[in-house]
């Protein structure tokens, strides 16, 4: 048998640390597991916490409402990702990039409106003159001979991935955070890409809302894996089992009071009184479900 210790509250990145030894063996949550349950799970963390899968009434897992996929991979960031600035003065026209988010740092928000300068090269076959200067400059640097150019034919044809509606962050310190993707734009491996099975963009912001309380948000600690100083990776995989309401089952009138309060939780990501809001509406979406 193996004994675990937890803390409680520190899973949401709240709350303060106990004083001492004393106040710790009395407040912290204590789990016992057996060695075959803990060869038999892919994430320890999860059981050392207590969570042992229980269901929740009106939850499914997000893979049963959208699908996922990293984001774009250029191989070459340096090179394939330019702003306005540099696209003009290499003579490149605007219409052969596209508008692109490169680092997860340039969205503030809960909402993606675009604005950003990132401009992804899309060359085809036949280049123009400045495009082949552009592409000679590249080959010069040996840019072919890298490993995910070397198997791309050209090399300089960018990776094809459809628009993703919603996006999740690779990185994050503590919860997973996710943003709708107003704008339409690309991004890079910064961010995966969620699309729904629904085209209904008053799901997409609704479930935006959903993934980004904290009810939901603390779950998805529980499906990435942890490095040091508490950094957090999730994969497109990782995804796959986080717990949302079944927004299939949520009335029109319900899921746009959601994509409402999405606008206001992104203009003021920390108010308590709005986060309490989004809590509550997925709990009211959850129970349409059941």
């Amino acid at each position: 048998m193996i004994t675990g210790w937890d803390w409680p509250g520190r899973e949401n990145g709240e709350g303060d640390w106990p004083a001492s030894m004393a106040e710790l063996a009395a407040g912290a949550r204590r789990v016992d597991l057996s060695r075959a349950q803990l060869a038999g799970a892919d994430k320890w963390e999860p059981l050392l916490l207590g969570h042992r899968g229980e269901a929740r009434p009106g939850f499914v897992p997000l893979a049963q409402l959208a699908q996922f996929r990293r984001g774009i991979a250029t191989g070459a960031n340096g090179f394939f990702l330019l702003n306005a600035q540099k696209v003009a003065q290499l003579g490149i026209d605007p219409a052969r990039c596209l508008p692109c988010v490169g680092r997860a740092t340039a969205v503030r928000g809960l909402i993606w409106r675009g604005g950003g300068d990132g401009l992804l090269l899309n060359l085809s076959d036949p280049l123009t003159p400045a495009e082949a200067a552009y592409v000679a400059g590249g080959e010069a640097d040996g840019l072919p001979s890298r490993y995910i150019l070397a198997h791309r034919r050209p090399w300089y044809a960018m990776e094809q991935r459809a628009v993703a509606p919603i996006w999740g962050a690779v990185f994050a310190r503590g919860a997973l955070r996710f943003i709708h993707n107003a704008a339409g734009d690309s991004s890079l491996t910064c961010f995966h890409g969620i699309y729904p099975f629904s085209d209904d963009p008053l799901l997409h912001q609704a479930l935006v809302l959903c993934l980004n309380c904290d009810s939901v948000r603390a779950a998805s600690r529980m499906h990435g894996r942890v490095y040091g100083g508490g950094l957090n990776k999730f994969e497109p995989n990782d995804l796959k089992g986080l717990m949302v309401p079944d927004l299939r089952l949520a009335d029109r009138a319900l899921l746009a009071e959601m994509a409402a309060h999405l606008v206001l939780l992104d203009a003021a990501p920390g108010d308590r009184a709005r986060r309490q809001r989004a809590d509550e509406l997925a709990a009211q979406a959850a129970r349409r479900a059941y």
